[in-house]
């Protein structure tokens, strides 16, 4: 195994050695930028598999307020799906573009000449309560690729499908609705001051002297049964209405994902990425170290 390590190395200074002064400072310049580049990358994604590993799947309905992992199905706001541009599915979400083929030297090439990507927020839903999307700043990751040739064009759709299972993790916030006193309070104020432009009305309900005025014990008698009927409007059941939302979390040190595929598969991959990271830091670091080596030790 030594030997063979030894002989690939001799192979490599070589190689190295022959090349021309120019190409030979653009591999040097390449090798140290994947050196510099790959550590981030590793860290990145071994931090970013170990949060999801480390982070429970909650239930919108009893989520508590901050960075949270949701698992559901993508719905449509207000039930009106999207139709992808390409395949004309229903969707909550695109990303379509269209290239033309052409020719660089002596090779086809392909240049985007459609772009369209569908920045319209939608839902997960895990059965307990909805908690609305905006894609604009997320990392998604669809499972349905579509890719079709017609004559010199390409055209590829990327999907997420109404209704297909999502993950998710971000930063969970609910705004609330008004409190039942709130109501209540805009209610009464807004039958007194119906009242106030109905002078008619005013008076036939609480001119109770018949003397063409509402004295202050008139008024008063007014303003309680404008209470008494806006507590019967709102009622003892009424629950002020919550609007969940997952956004991209305030600190980049976590993640903002909508995934079509499910956490250990995610995991998975970001394992694999990391070990591919560095991989490329060993191998870039020992190219950089030989060019060096070659450049400034002759």
């Amino acid at each position: 195994m030594v030997s063979m390590i030894e002989s690939m190395m001799d192979g490599m200074r070589a190689f190295l050695v022959d090349l021309e002064p120019g190409t030979f400072d653009l591999y040097h310049i390449a090798s140290i930028v994947l050196l510099l580049g790959s550590i981030p990358f590793g860290f990145h994604f071994i931090r970013h598999g170990r949060i999801m590993q480390d982070t429970p799947t909650s239930k919108i309905r009893s989520v508590s307020q901050g960075f949270v992992e949701l698992q559901g199905k993508a719905r449509s706001i207000g039930g009106k799906p999207l139709r992808s541009p390409g395949k004309s599915q229903d969707c909550v979400w695109y990303d379509y573009k269209v290239e033309e083929r052409g020719r660089s030297g002596s090779r086809d090439s392909w240049k985007t000449i459609i772009e369209d990507r569908s920045d319209n927020s939608f839902y997960v839903d895990d059965g307990s309560g909805v908690c609305a999307i905006d894609p604009s700043e997320a990392k998604l990751k669809p499972k349905t690729i579509e890719t079709w040739q017609h004559d010199r064009y390409r055209c590829t759709e990327f999907r997420i499908d109404e209704n297909e299972e999502i993950y998710c993790l971000g930063q969970f916030e609910t705004e609330q609705g008004p409190s039942r006193d709130k109501v209540t309070k805009e209610s009464i104020q807004a039958q007194l001051n119906s009242l106030k432009q109905n002078q008619q009305e005013l008076l036939r309900q609480f001119d109770a002297d018949g003397d063409g005025e509402i004295d202050i014990d008139e008024w008063n008698k007014a303003r309680e049964a404008a209470k008494a009927n806006a507590q019967k409007m709102v009622g003892d059941y009424y629950e002020p209405t919550q609007h969940h939302f997952l956004l991209k979390p305030f600190s980049n040190k976590y993640p903002f994902i909508v995934s079509c595929y499910g956490q250990d598969e995610l995991t998975s991959r970001y394992r694999f990425y990391s070990i591919g990271s560095f991989i490329v830091f060993f191998i870039s670091g020992a190219l950089a170290i030989t060019m060096t080596l070659i450049k400034f030790g002759n």
